[in-house]
């Protein structure tokens, strides 16, 4: 017999598929194919309550429940009432993963069949809203690729980001010195004129540079 603490199926919904998305990068959660995705109401007082891991203990509410998500075998979410869950049209819904981190850049994506019943559509959003913090018409944000790291030898003849083209010519990017990401490089079409004491692939200089004109 279920006790009083036990999760509670609330609605089920057929041929879901899910997506993890990191980096810019999706990664397949259903890689065998379509599966059923349960949306279960689970009691904050549950021994099953995950919320522990992304809310303080005396920040949970007694005596309240929070919605569940399930799809075999990778995803089993927690989504508590300040989960934001954006709408992808037609079938698609994008969930930042907060709880990872808040500059992650992490994703879970759920996508439904094209053919889903319009019952099923409707009854998932009307649980997602009273649920949720669903953004049904807000543009979903756009996961962003990790900031690639300068290496010199990229720059360097057989590098990925040497032009066989340009007369041995490097490349002119701006780095973070903070982290040493790649900000912005300069357009190809740019007129470049390197002194002849710039070693290529550093920031330093075989000799000083010779001032053109002496001060007064």
């Amino acid at each position: 017999m279920a006790g009083h603490h036990d999760p509670k199926l609330l609605y089920t919904i057929a041929n879901v598929k899910a997506y993890h998305i990191q980096g810019g990068e999706e990664q397949d959660l259903t890689p065998s194919g379509p599966q059923t995705l349960s949306l279960l109401m689970v009691p904050t007082s549950s021994p099953f309550s995950d919320l522990s891991s992304t809310i303080p203990q005396n920040e949970i509410p007694e005596n309240d429940f929070y919605l569940h998500l399930n799809l075999p075998p990778e995803l089993d979410l927690p989504m508590p009432a300040t989960t934001q869950v954006y709408h992808q049209p037609p079938h698609s819904y994008l969930i930042p993963r907060w709880d990872l981190g808040a500059d992650s850049g992490i994703f879970t994506r759920i996508t439904f069949d094209k053919n889903i019943s319009s019952e099923d559509h409707d009854t998932f959003e009307t649980i997602l809203a009273q649920c949720t913090a669903f953004l049904e018409r807000a543009a979903p944000p756009k996961p962003s690729r990790p900031l690639e790291q300068y290496d010199p030898k990229d720059y360097a003849p057989g590098g990925k980001h040497h032009d066989a083209k340009g007369a041995g010519h490097g490349q002119v990017v701006l780095i973070d010195e903070d982290n040493g990401s790649v900000i912005g490089e300069l357009a190809g079409d740019a007129h470049i004129v390197e002194d002849s004491s710039l070693n290529q692939g550093t920031k330093s200089m075989s000799h000083p540079p010779i001032p053109t004109s002496l001060p007064d």
